[in-house]
């Protein structure tokens, strides 16, 4: 029998065709996706996701933030200048993305490992890089909207952000179960600490 066909984020194409048809299937069938994950190797999946991520990210807020010469709407932990935060933050982004990305891997394998899982950190990192790929279109979009309404402000972040991150921590949570076999009962703490890592960083440092 031949191996189970595994996951590829789409390859890039004329048209948007592919790239819709992959976040489309992933948005709506997240189980089948994450359990077609890699079962070995590195994380190259995962950090192809994360790449694309904050790459994107980058492209749709904060570089229009930066040519619009805007403010963060709340101080920031970065010893930058206001007027420059944005300017900054394109640069710094990617790199704040693969490092949450790589804390946020060793927070659940952490929690596994400390509620008796066998996990491979490889697959932790697979999983939590797709699942903070997954939600990100409709927050570029509405972004972009509050960028263009000149609303990108509390509360109005508040009402698009929170949402996205609990589909994000469900997301961690199907994943650990799915691709790792991991019970439920251990998938969801590992998952809402996964996320917790990343709301602890993001609040401090990206705007």
């Amino acid at each position: 029998m031949g191996a189970a066909p595994q996951v590829r984020i789409a390859r890039l194409r004329p048209g948007l065709t592919g790239p819709v048809r992959w976040w489309r299937r992933a948005a709506l069938h997240p189980v089948t996706v994450m359990g077609s994950l890699p079962s070995n190797g590195p994380p190259r999946l995962g950090l192809k996701a994360v790449t694309i991520r904050f790459a994107i990210q980058d492209l749709a807020q904060t570089l229009p933030l930066a040519l619009l010469d805007r403010r963060p709407f709340t101080p920031s932990r970065l010893p930058i200048h206001p007027e420059h935060h944005y300017r900054a933050q394109l640069f710094l982004l990617p790199l704040f993305g693969w490092a949450e990305w790589l804390l946020m891997g060793g927070a659940g394998y952490a929690v596994l490992r400390l509620s008796g899982e066998r996990a491979d950190i490889s697959r932790v990192l697979d999983v939590i890089g797709l699942g903070m790929l997954i939600p990100m279109p409709p927050l570029w979009l509405a972004d972009g909207a509050l960028i263009a309404a000149d609303r990108f402000d509390l509360p109005e972040l508040g009402f698009v952000n929170v949402p996205v991150q609990l589909w994000e921590t469900t997301l961690f949570a199907i994943g650990l179960h799915t691709a790792l076999d991991v019970p439920w009962r251990r998938a969801v703490p590992a998952g809402l600490a996964v996320s917790a890592v990343y709301v602890l960083g993001a609040s401090r440092y990206v705007r």
